[in-house]
């Protein structure tokens, strides 16, 4: 298993729907930015099919709905490829996408788990 840190959050769901496009697209390119940085920062090498866990720090015990977070995934799914990392963020290469609290912590920031499946 290969793990990485991401200090943030990218943007959630509800965040996103309020969201000019522009401003959508360049969250996007800054998110793949620093994936891809991570990655090279945590050496992470490629992998083929594999389990996604998204593991989320927050800063405090306020409620917070999974749902809305899982769409984090997307970001985090584009940086992967564009830094290598899947060849494709498909079914075929991404078997599973868990979402989990990790705890609390600050700074806030997400723990990305690449589990590689046979």
């Amino acid at each position: 298993m290969q793990t990485f840190r991401v200090f943030d959050f990218p943007p959630t769901l509800n965040e996103l729907n309020n969201l000019h496009y522009r401003v959508r697209a360049k969250k996007k390119e800054e998110w793949s930015k620093i994936v891809y940085n991570a990655c090279n920062e945590f050496d992470i090498k490629p992998v083929m099919k594999t389990i996604i866990t998204l593991e989320f720090y927050f800063p405090d015990k306020r409620r917070r709905d999974p749902d809305n977070y899982s769409f984090s995934a997307k970001f985090i799914f584009d940086g992967l490829v564009d830094a290598g990392i899947l060849i494709d963020d498909s079914f075929k290469e991404v078997q599973e996408l868990r979402i989990r609290q990790g705890g609390i912590s600050k700074p806030k920031h997400i723990l990305i788990h690449l589990e590689e499946v046979s």
